[in-house]
């Protein structure tokens, strides 16, 4: 069978004159053009319903790709960047960016594109499967405090403060502690547990009540420790309570210091905790504020399991008791299993080595870990008068272009790609092979977001926590 010829332009639009001009059949015509009877209907349908019947055939070029290969990377390389600043673009705004870049760039785009301000459905559908490693999600809520306070400057501290402690103690690793409080829900109010591990300690319950009672612990690890207070929070007077736990269990010296990592929530840095520490040869070091989801051990590799083993235990004793409520009595017995199954030595290793604590790793966290913090960075505005090649390829970006004006103005030339605002671009596109294509990259079309200025709130409430050695002399004082 002989392969079909791709017929021109100026055949298929003669081929439809024919039939308009010369009442000439459809079926005849393709027969004698050899063009395919039903798209040589379809045009023709298209021509009788323009208006004046003034019609210009336009080949498909939906099945053409808009965009070359070097410029859909260009489109990945920036969606990847906003989706690790925690502002990934909708599918509506990845349209819309896709168009106004081949708008800037000068490139032709389909009449659809045009008469809608973005790019069509089927370019997007088409896009995401020509890069597998892109995927529609549902974003989860996300604090500005969070993404904002996990930045270089406040890792780079804590780092700092933990490599002067271990030169100064020389702290073996059983000596190396992480201590933080997890609630264990129930039907009711949820009790607090206090897990410190660095070993097999048995952890600490807080139950909601006014008086504790034995029976709460029924089932619990042996040698767990039971309070009550009304709340079923932390105060001061029981942390320090928790505290005495850990000494018994530990028996910190002169010679072998203790050295806990926890957050500084107000209950765990006040005077009272920072003697007792004093005096029972404990080093407290506090996370930076907000940051705990990335650098405290229990929150990174432990947790997690321990709370799906919990729901686990929970509903195999839901299945065993039809018809019954849980209670704060039973919640003991559901953590035995899970803290047991949950707290192993592997998970607590895995967990100080993935936060770079132990063995010690400043470096662990890349600069990719601070984009979302990237949104509220604040350039010393002197260094920005005369030089900002210290900041971050980011801000630069954003700097420049607050110089530079809109460069949706200004016309699309190689030039333009020598300049700091070309600011993140895929690096497997050399500089000499952008400026061959006279790509003006997307970040430039659409700047990476920047949050406002926040105004000073002068009446604020507690001073804000910071990253410190609580148990030095100056904290202290």
């Amino acid at each position: 069978m002989a392969k079909r010829v791709r017929k021109t332009d100026e055949e298929i639009q003669d081929a439809v004159e024919a039939v308009i001009n010369q009442n000439l059949s459809i079926r005849s015509v393709a027969k004698d053009t050899g063009i395919s009877k039903s798209l040589l209907a379809d045009l023709v349908k298209k021509h009788k319903n323009s208006p004046e019947g003034n019609f210009q055939y336009v080949r498909n070029i939906g099945n053409r790709k808009t965009l070359t290969k070097d410029q859909d990377e260009l489109l990945v390389s920036y969606l990847r960047t906003t989706s690790k600043m925690c502002h990934g673009l909708t599918t509506m705004q990845t349209r819309e960016l896709a168009y106004q870049f081949a708008v800037t760039n000068k490139i032709v785009t389909p009449p659809e594109w045009n008469k809608n301000n973005k790019a069509g459905i089927h370019w997007l559908h088409g896009f995401m499967n020509r890069h597998k490693e892109l995927s529609l999600r549902k974003p989860e809520s996300t604090s500005l405090s969070i993404t904002s306070s996990f930045n270089k400057t406040n890792t780079t501290t804590f780092f700092s403060n933990l490599e002067k402690l271990y030169k100064k103690h020389n702290f073996a690793p059983n000596m190396i502690w992480n201590l933080d409080e997890t609630g264990c829900m129930t039907v009711t109010k949820p009790p607090k547990v206090i897990a410190v591990r660095g070993g097999t300690i048995p952890p600490v319950f807080i139950f909601p009540g006014v008086y504790f009672k034995e029976n709460m612990l029924k089932g619990a690890p042996i040698g767990t420790k039971g309070m009550a207070n009304s709340s079923g929070w932390m105060t001061e007077e029981i942390f320090v309570e928790s505290l005495k736990h850990f000494v018994n269990h530990v028996q910190p010296t002169v010679d072998k210091k203790a050295l806990i990592i926890m957050d500084n929530h107000a209950t765990h840095v006040n005077l009272q905790v920072v003697d007792f520490a004093r005096k029972n040869h404990i080093i407290i070091l506090t996370l930076p504020p907000h940051c705990s989801h990335r650098m405290q051990p229990l929150d990174v590799a432990v947790y997690g399991p321990f709370k799906s083993r919990y729901k686990q235990a929970m509903n195999n004793w839901l299945t065993g008791n039809p018809g019954k409520p849980v209670t704060i009595y039973e919640v003991a017995e559901f953590v035995n299993p899970a803290f047991s199954e949950s707290f192993t030595i592997s998970n607590i290793c895995k967990s100080f080595e993935k936060t770079g604590i132990y063995p010690f790793n400043s470096n662990i966290f890349t600069d990719d870990d601070f984009l979302p913090s990237c949104i509220t960075d604040r350039p010393d505005p002197s260094s920005l008068i005369n030089d900002n090649s210290s900041l971050p390829s980011i801000l630069q970006s954003k700097v420049d272009l607050t110089q530079s004006g809109n460069i949706l103005d200004q016309p699309s030339t190689s030039s333009d790609l020598n300049s700091p605002t070309s600011g993140i671009v895929n690096k497997n596109i050399t500089k000499e092979g952008r400026e061959e294509l006279g790509i003006v990259s997307p970040e430039m079309v659409r700047p990476f977001p920047t949050a406002p200025h926040e105004k000073k709130n002068k009446t604020c409430g507690r001073k804000k926590g910071k990253c410190s050695v609580i148990t030095d002399t100056p904290e202290k004082d």
